[in-house]
């Protein structure tokens, strides 16, 4: 099975969870994080790319004259129409396609951005090239998306853990590779903003329907952690007797050359 279809089954199943209240995919305090960060206007013509349910694209509607929620999975594109008619949104419009290979025009965009999508893309140059190539010269793109640690040991038991949970997970690139990544597709840095995300293990693994004995293998490697054993790169904590963890996310924006 190709990747991309790993992505498709995963979302598919994933696809009705992602309304949950509580859950971090939905929290409206990060959304507004993400919002304040980005550089939207009230003319501008965006592209979210692997928008899964839309909650960016949503958010970002009040601020911008249209939005297209671009997905590769039709069941989360279904869940995304629904919260865009719920929420009364009539400049937000879903179309189905790869990332890969983005259906649009150069230079087209005034705004391209994606949110906790790049660590599933086996190879994200290939996404974030064609994301520079449908922004206007002299505009911007943002990704948005969860990093890895930057010691190399740490950044592989990291994303091997990721990968039992979600097999559609690929790599969390660190901070500096995703920087480079996006320097790379042709951008300019002119934000960087990351901040601890707290996720409840219980939800995390419910979300993706991971099976029983994987879910107490990776439960078991963040509780030996926490007995002082060997360091996951997750920074696992106990609250109330609830097993927890850290992510890191980041907003990173860079400009597309004018020339």
């Amino acid at each position: 099975m190709d990747h991309n279809e790993t992505i498709r089954q995963e979302f598919a199943k994933q696809a009705s969870w992602f309304g949950e209240k509580g859950l971090t995919l939905s929290s409206q305090e990060y959304l507004a994080w993400m919002v304040e960060k980005l550089p939207l206007q009230d003319h501008f013509r965006a592209l979210d790319v692997a928008a899964g349910t839309a909650h960016l694209s949503c958010a970002i509607a009040p601020h911008v004259q249209h939005v297209i929620a671009f997905d590769m999975t039709p069941e989360m594109l279904d869940e995304a129409r629904e919260a865009i008619v719920t929420k009364g949104l009539q400049n937000v419009r879903c179309e189905e396609g790869d990332a890969g290979r983005l259906p649009y025009a150069d230079n087209c965009f005034d705004l391209v951005v994606s949110r906790l999508a790049l660590h599933h893309f086996a190879a994200p140059q290939v996404q974030l090239g064609e994301m520079v190539r449908v922004c206007k010269p002299g505009h911007m793109v943002g990704a948005i998306d969860l990093l890895s640690p930057e010691d190399e040991s740490l950044r592989e038991r990291y994303n091997h853990l990721e990968r039992l949970r979600d097999p559609s997970h690929a790599t969390a690139l660190t901070g500096t590779q995703a920087i480079g990544s996006m320097e790379e597709a042709g951008l300019s840095m002119t934000l960087v903003d990351t901040r601890d995300i707290p996720v409840d293990f219980n939800q995390w693994v419910t979300m993706t329907g991971t099976d029983p004995q994987t879910t107490a293998t990776i439960r078991q490697a963040l509780e030996q952690e926490l007995d002082g054993g060997p360091a996951t790169g997750m920074r696992p904590y106990q609250e109330r007797g609830v097993l927890g963890f850290l992510q890191v996310w980041a907003v990173m924006v860079g400009t597309k050359s004018s020339h």
